[in-house]
């Protein structure tokens, strides 16, 4: 998803401009009657990777990695 690669450089660059380790975003967006929200966490441990969580508004969520494709 081309949303999460630029999710990963979001979350470099504020890593690296305020010098913090850990990093948590979460996006909402309204769609219609729905909403969207995805929820990122970036380990300083491992920080080449980012963990995120996407719910669409019924509940169900899903594990997004970069090697996992969405359609």
């Amino acid at each position: 998803m081309k949303s999460i690669t630029e999710a990963k450089r979001l979350a470099a660059a504020l890593s690296a401009e305020f010098g913090c380790g850990d990093l948590h975003i979460n996006v909402q967006m309204h769609r219609g009657d729905s909403w969207i929200s995805i929820d990122m966490y970036q380990n300083s441990d491992e920080p080449e990777r980012l963990l995120a969580t996407l719910d669409f508004d019924t509940g169900a969520r899903l594990l997004v990695d970069e090697s996992t494709t969405l359609h």
